[in-house]
């Protein structure tokens, strides 16, 4: 039954799944996916073209960036003597100025002095394996490789002393692949031309020792107060451990700063020991030896007080060897005072004793403010080479070397950067021309105020180029320079007049100098120095062309090879009718100008005078024929100076007198060709009429030189008629009798806006206020008119009763009024011929006849 049941249920179920749609069945196949092993193949492949490929590129790379750059020459370092600098006498031969001598933070030690545990302590304690590779240690740069990824120790590093020493030299410390990877080729190829011993010497009087000590021989005085080659092996092993980090090992900072420095003393000591340096009983002397740590001095020290100009030069040098030879400053310093250079300046030995005999009495200068001494600098150039040949950067008695110098410095020149800045670009660009006129007065209004303002207290309104220059006329300047535009000024000043020291929109968008105020008036945002502002005055007396200032000529080694030669560049930054016209404009001035206390006797002498405007700096940049000088006095802090006069032209005077004492005078140099002389308005600036000749002031036509086919083409038409009265002095009234009239001419110009409000001088004269009538408050007119006849002018009537003199003769050419008694005791004329028409009066006495 059962097995009945079953086989009933089995059927069922085989005609339920044939009721069913049929459903296809996939039998299972062999797996067609890829291997692992094809797999593992690609990669590795894969791998291997990417590492051929980047194999190739990185070989192009050392190729091309890398091995060009490996070489670093130091064989113009060399540290054995002392640097001399020459200079140029009268007949052209070099003598010997100055012998250089370094100061006490940075002193050569020859490699035969170095005590040898020195060299010893550094092996032991920085690069163990020194003296058997070549420049690399490639165990401990693997290790410092996998110290990146792994970071068991962060103070592990790969460099070797070769490499440290590379590093020292040229000053390439950042912290990228590129640097490593260069620094790598560069010491294999420094090992190849240097010996171990030359490296090492080089490494010990480079590596920094705390307390503005560099080398060993500097810290040898500082830390134990004796010379590098008496140090015990405990003091070069406290050196050498210094050196790893000044600041941690201080042996006079706190008590734990001390533990430090003596417990890293006490691991290089047993270093040396360990790698077989020294003997053990060396390294139990040494360990148990007491330091005693005194800050020396040198008592022997005999550097000396260099001049300001010195000074200068060496600042000089040191920069160029860092820029031309890639050598860190302290390489750079070290060579300019032991590497026996041969430095030949610019000066000029009698133009800088005239500096010195007036910069060094303070008695030049005698002003205090606050407490404060008033400083002053000046830099003298030869205009035609750019030679610096005198330079002071301060006043009164030089205290030290290399003090900070205020002929470098940056500081503000007010408006005596409106020649450089303003006229002559605007000359230049033909925005202006001689004839121009410019209005002097208020150019906008600022917080309610007309700006700007002149230095004297008044507006003198149209005016000529050169008279705005003379008078440093402030809105005028504005007015130009907006014209030309401040971009075009700033690149002027920057591109044409070799300025460093302005400030553009891009390096400081919120304060800078493209503006009309620093660029027309000097308020800029860091100053000038006087070398910059020398330079670019010295292009007016060389006819247009700008040379680069200089100290020195070339440098040579101690073999005569030259390493640095410094030839200056120049370049036509202005058109020679520019100079020629700037060199008239200055030249006057200084004879009737501003400038007129930088005047002397027997020499031509053109310049610019400065003020800021809290009065906290005075300028002066002059020059002759001969010399261009820039002149500042100031306070080392803002304080308003309160001096007579301009101290900086004073100053000029007191220097350029004495350096031209000797010298003939002469004149600048003139355009040879291309000009021509036109009469103009100095009204409008256009060509002069008849009118401008009679202007109620005088006659307004100027006669001046212009660049050929600049001269002005339209004539004035600023110039009005006017009938003035001679005796009123003042236009003519209907009253003014017509003998006294005359015809004059008047300004028709009308000032709108801010420039309105200046009342400027010339208002007076113009047709405005010469026609001006105003009211009073009773009514009554007030005319600036003719005051003097304010009526019309009638015959004089004569009296018939009144009685005739006897004692006045009669005129006979004047007709008797017949209706006019005669008076019978008048004697009759004899000579007047009488008048038919009158009757004679019949009691009076015949008259006897002739022949009676």
């Amino acid at each position: 039954m059962d097995e009945q049941n079953r086989s009933r249920h089995r059927e069922q179920g085989r005609n339920h799944q044939n009721a069913q749609p049929r459903q296809r069945r996939h039998s299972p196949q062999k797996s067609r996916g890829v291997s692992a092993g094809f797999v593992i193949k690609t990669i590795l492949l894969t791998c291997l073209c990417t590492g051929v490929i980047f194999t190739g590129i990185f070989c192009v790379y050392l190729a091309t960036c890398i091995i060009p750059n490996a070489h670093v020459d130091i064989s113009e370092i060399s540290m054995s003597q002392s640097s001399i600098v020459f200079y140029q006498n009268d007949q052209g031969q070099w003598e010997e100025l100055e012998t250089l001598h370094g100061g006490n933070n940075s002193i050569w030690a020859d490699y035969e002095t170095l005590p040898p545990y020195l060299e010893k302590a550094a092996v032991a304690i920085e690069d163990r394996r020194f003296y058997q590779h070549h420049g690399v240690d490639w165990l401990r740069t693997a290790k410092a490789v996998a110290n990146l990824f792994v970071g068991f120790d962060s103070s592990f590093g790969g460099s070797t002393l070769t490499q440290q020493t590379i590093k020292n030299v040229t000053g390439e410390r950042e912290g990228t692949v590129k640097r490593k990877i260069n620094e790598i080729f560069r010491a294999l190829e420094f090992e190849k031309n240097y010996s171990k011993e030359e490296i090492m010497e080089l490494y010990l009087n480079n590596i920094y020792l705390g307390h503005g000590c560099t080398g060993v021989k500097t810290a040898a005085k500082e830390y134990f107060g004796k010379d590098v080659s008496d140090l015990t092996i405990a003091e070069c092993a406290t050196l050498i451990g210094i050196t790893n980090n000044p600041s941690m090992y201080n042996p006079y900072g706190s008590d734990k700063a001390l533990e430090r420095t003596l417990n890293r003393k006490d691991t290089i000591l047993y270093e040396m020991y360990d790698q077989g340096h020294i003997t053990e009983g060396e390294y139990q002397e040494a360990k148990a030896q007491e330091l005693v740590f005194t800050t020396g001095k040198d008592e022997d020290d005999d550097s000396q007080y260099y001049s300001w100009f010195v000074d200068q030069l060496i600042n000089d040098v040191i920069s160029d060897l860092q820029t031309e030879k890639g050598y860190t400053k302290t390489v750079a310093e070290q060579m300019v005072y032991y590497g026996g250079l041969n430095i030949y300046c610019t000066q000029k030995l009698d133009v800088q004793k005239s500096v010195d005999e007036v910069y060094s009495n303070r008695e030049n200068l005698p002003y205090t403010s606050k407490g404060y001494n008033m400083k002053s600098a000046i830099t003298i150039i030869d205009p035609y080479t750019g030679n610096i040949v005198a330079m002071a950067g301060d006043i009164g008695e030089k205290t030290g070397s290399r003090l900070f110098n205020y002929a470098t410095a940056k500081r503000q020149c007010g408006s005596a950067i409106k020649p450089i800045a303003v006229y002559a670009p605007a000359l230049d660009a033909g925005v202006i021309t001689p004839a121009s006129v410019i209005d002097d007065a208020p150019v906008r209004t600022l917080n309610g105020r007309a700006w700007p303002v002149n230095s004297h207290p008044y507006y003198d309104g149209l005016v000529s180029v050169d008279y705005a220059i003379t008078n440093s006329l402030n809105p005028c300047a504005v007015r130009v320079v907006e014209q030309l535009g401040v971009q075009e000024s700033f690149d002027y000043m920057t591109k044409k007049l070799g300025f460093n020291s302005l400030v553009s929109e891009v390096q400081n968008p919120s304060r800078n100098d493209m503006n009309s105020a620093s660029l027309g008036l000097g308020g800029l945002t860091r100053g000038v120095s006087t070398v910059e502002m020398a330079a670019a005055f010295a292009t007016f007396a060389n006819k247009g062309i700008y040379t680069e200032p200089r100290t020195y000529t070339k440098i040579t080694d101690k073999d005569g090879k030259v390493i640095l030669d410094n030839e200056s560049d120049s370049w036509a930054a202005m058109k020679e009718s520019t100079a020629y016209f700037m060199n008239q404009y200055l030249r006057h001035v200084v004879t009737a100008g501003t400038g007129g206390s930088a005047n002397f006797s027997g020499m031509t002498v053109a310049g610019k005078t400065g003020t800021t405007t809290d009065n906290y700096d005075r300028y002066f940049v002059g020059y002759t024929p001969y010399y261009t000088a820039a002149v500042w006095t100031g306070y080392e802090v803002n304080v308003k100076i309160n001096a007579r006069g301009n101290p900086s032209a004073q100053l000029f005077k007191k220097v350029m007198s004495k350096v031209h004492a000797n010298l003939p005078n002469k004149n600048f140099d003139t355009v040879s060709s291309g000009l021509t002389t036109v009469s103009v308005c100095m009204d409008c600036g256009k060509l002069a009429s008849e009118l401008c000749s009679l202007d109620v002031r005088g006659s307004r036509v100027q006669r001046v030189e212009v660049v050929s086919g600049t001269a002005p083409t339209e004539t004035c038409s600023c110039h009005v008629p006017v009938q003035w009265c001679t005796e009123g002095n003042a236009v003519a009234t209907e009253f003014c009798p017509a003998d006294h009239v005359v015809q004059k001419s008047a300004v028709d110009y009308i000032r709108e806006g801010a420039a309105a409000a200046g009342n400027c001088k010339d208002e007076q004269y113009h047709l405005a206020a010469l026609m001006k009538e105003s009211v009073k408050e009773d009514g009554t007119v007030v005319s600036k008119k003719c005051q003097i006849h304010k009526t019309a002018i009638t015959p004089p009537v004569v009296d018939p009763q009144e009685p005739v003199d006897p004692n006045v003769p009669v005129d006979p050419n004047v007709p008797v009024d017949p209706n006019v008694p005669v008076d019978p005791n008048v004697p009759v004329d004899p000579n007047v011929p009488v008048d038919p028409n009158v009757p004679i009066d019949p009691g009076a006495p015949e008259e006897p006849t002739e022949g009676d």
